[in-house]
């Protein structure tokens, strides 16, 4: 039976993957249109919706595999996200998770809304996808955590997908964003000290790339209080001659 959950649970992730792929695949199209398209909206919803109740499911069965849920008489049954995320946030599966697992299903939790008005109504003129899209990145983040599957490993391209994920999210949230994801970090990198990004200003650079926008960065070293500075490559590009230590305050050269 052990063997029979675990089976149910890999086919439950492979399946989960398989709408990121979709998903991700429709935000590179989205940013490729240069802004909202509501056909691309409403697949990154739709597909997003159904990777989170995979990825919910196959997590129930791994902390409590005896989940009633399951079963419906003497058949197997597959709860919907909405039950999956009320049986994950009650005790004991509660205190299984992490915090920054938590904070993802709270975010979860408002995607069956924004679903079921593609689903079951007239398609909205506008969406806001900023939660389909924090709520990929939390999934990656997530699959990442407990299984080491990598966005890269679904999708490989140059610049890495995220960065289409990203700018789908309204600067409204970015804060909220930016917080969301130091929580994964902080669990990803537990002894280490990571530097905040010149770019998004989140704490989430580890070797000169940033885990929360994905840029790639260069940095230098200050003469006066020997400090690794960070700066996007760019910088250089534009003639930018002089950046300022953030420690010190000390101006340093680029050019």
């Amino acid at each position: 039976m052990e063997q029979d959950r675990k089976t149910i649970a890999d086919g439950l992730l492979e399946n989960g993957l398989d709408s990121i792929q979709h998903a991700m695949d429709h935000f590179s199209e989205r940013n490729r249109r240069n802004g909202e398209s509501r056909h691309e909206d409403k697949w990154i919803v739709l597909s997003i919706h159904h990777a989170a109740e995979c990825v919910c499911n196959a997590l129930l069965l791994c902390i409590e595999p005896d989940c009633s849920l399951f079963r419906l008489g003497t058949t197997i049954w597959y709860p919907s996200l909405t039950k999956t995320l009320d049986r994950l946030k009650t005790e004991p599966n509660h205190r299984k998770l992490t915090f920054a697992e938590r904070h993802l299903l709270s975010l979860l939790g408002q995607l069956p809304d924004i679903r079921h008005k593609f689903m079951h109504r007239v398609a909205p003129e506008k969406v806001d996808v900023s939660i389909a899209a924090m709520c990929l990145i939390g999934i990656l983040k997530h699959l990442d955590a407990r299984y080491g599957t990598e966005a890269s490993d679904i999708v490989s391209q140059s610049p890495p997908i995220e960065t289409d994920i990203v700018a789908s999210i309204r600067y409204q949230r970015l804060d909220e964003y930016g917080k969301f994801v130091e929580s994964f970090l902080q669990e990803k990198y537990p002894n280490s000290l990571l530097q905040q990004c010149p770019s998004c200003s989140t704490k989430s650079v580890i070797h000169n790339y940033c885990e929360a926008c994905f840029e790639e960065l260069e940095s230098i070293e200050c003469p006066s209080c020997d400090v690794k500075v960070l700066f996007l490559p760019w910088e250089r590009k534009i003639g930018t001659k002089n950046i300022e230590c953030q420690d010190c305050g000390h101006y340093i050269s680029i050019s």
